[in-house]
């Protein structure tokens, strides 16, 4: 009995050294023994050090509508843009190691080289040493103003900056007419319009004279305009000629909290007068229900159906009647009625009871063919928005410029005016003697 148990013990040994080196090539023996993950020591994090932008590094893009004409300092980077409103324009920030000599002298070269009309340029002033140099420049209707700032002799930080603002002039606020006959004002104005009708003229030079369109130089009359500068000419015709009566005036939208456009940004500088007419319901847009019309196309050109579509509902100042291709065909007698946009049936049928002030006769005289999609050009724009009004009743941009040339009552004026207690004199009372 003894001498098994010797055996038996080898035995087992045997099976547990098989079974040790046949659990040495299994995977998941080690797994058996190891230790509770649950028990082990949290592991100390590894700190990244996230890259920090230098201070040179620029996280200002330029303005999507910074305009190609103006020059741009070579060794300059931006700091930022601002659009501040449709009057001030958009203003931009930058910063270069050169000196503000060279920015100057740079932007006074190329600015005279390009054929920019130098409007200011910086002059010493021994009264104001530390002033900052400024240039203001146009071209066109676009206008310039550069401010570089003077360092102070304690001023040690290297390098410079200077800002550069721009904005299309006519969307500027315009200068007061103080002449007694305003439309001198606006008669050396235009130097390429002599071609066209005398009325045209005449209507052009108003609308310059109001500050509604560019009033120096080439106005190129027959050039097509586009889109956003169509609004802009309309929203600042409409609120021009209504001056005087803000209930007609529209509404200017810089900063709203959902633009109507997906492709007119804040940055562009027509943003404010688009969202304004989108917001007033006066052109076709998500906000009235259009739920197609996501783009405006402001760089597209202004088609004589769209001119009729937007300017028409400022005439009459009430819902468009109902139109329809047999009434167009019946009333206006377009050959091409068909190819009209049924959107614009309503516009049309209004503007031709507005008789001899429709637009249609006005901007393109009679004609059996509208065109609908024929781009409008400048002059016939121009033309259009001369007047509002509907059935007899409307006012001009000459009844504007007049308007605004007249001398205005003031307080003073009405404090001369006898009152019904000083109409008569009356004695004064008799007072005791001392």
């Amino acid at each position: 009995m003894a001498s098994g148990r010797p055996i038996c013990l080898y035995f087992l040994i045997s099976c547990l050294g098989f079974s040790v080196a046949a659990c040495a090539n299994n995977p998941n023996f080690g797994r058996w023994f190891a230790p509770d993950p649950k028990l082990q020591p949290s592991p100390t994090p590894t700190v990244t050090n996230s890259p920090q932008p230098t201070p040179t590094e620029s996280v200002a893009r330029v303005p999507a509508n910074f305009p190609t004409e103006i020059p741009r300092y070579p060794n300059a980077e931006l700091i930022e843009s601002e659009l501040t409103s449709p009057e001030v324009g958009t203003v931009t920030r930058w910063t270069t190691p050169d000196s503000g000599e060279a920015i100057a002298a740079f932007y006074e070269r190329e600015l005279k080289d390009k054929n920019w009309e130098i409007l200011s340029a910086p002059s010493p002033s021994p009264a104001l040493p530390n002033a900052p140099k400024t240039i203001a420049a146009r071209q066109k209707d676009l206008k310039i103003v550069l401010s570089i700032p003077n360092k102070l002799p304690t001023d040690s930080t290297p390098g410079s900056s200077f800002e550069l603002s721009y904005l299309w002039e006519s969307t500027a606020t315009p200068s007061p007419v103080t002449s007694p006959t305003p439309t001198n004002v606006a008669n050396v104005a235009l130097t390429d319009i002599s071609t066209l009708p005398a009325p045209t003229q005449n209507t052009l030079r108003d609308l310059a004279a109001l500050g509604v369109i560019p009033a120096t130089g080439a106005f190129e009359p027959n050039k097509a305009i586009n889109r956003a500068e169509f609004a802009r000419w309309l929203v600042m015709a409409n609120n021009a000629l209504y001056a005087n009566n803000p209930g007609k005036q529209i509404r200017l939208i810089p900063n709203p909290t959902q633009p109507a456009f997906k492709d007119v940004p804040k940055s562009n500088p027509n943003f404010a007068y688009i969202q304004g007419l989108a917001e007033a319901g006066l052109i076709p847009s998500p906000l009235s229900g259009n739920t197609s019309a996501t783009l405006f196309q402001p760089d597209a050109p202004l088609t004589r159906e769209n001119l009729v579509l937007w300017k028409v509902p400022l005439d009459t100042r009430q819902a468009l009647p109902k139109g329809t291709l047999d009434n167009v065909q019946k009333t206006w007698g377009f050959k091409d009625s068909g190819q009209i946009n049924p959107i614009a049936f309503g516009a049309l049928a209004a503007d031709y009871q507005n008789d001899e002030q429709s637009n249609i006769r006005r901007a393109f005289g009679f004609t059996t063919l509208l065109q609908p999609k024929k781009p409008v050009s400048r002059a016939e724009a121009g033309t259009a928005i001369g007047f509002f009004g509907y059935q007899g009743e409307g006012v001009t941009a000459q009844d504007a410029l007049q308007l605004k040339a007249a001398p205005q009552s003031t307080p003073a004026d009405a404090s001369t005016q006898p009152t019904p207690e000083s109409a008569s004199p009356q004695p004064a009372p008799s007072t005791p003697a001392q």
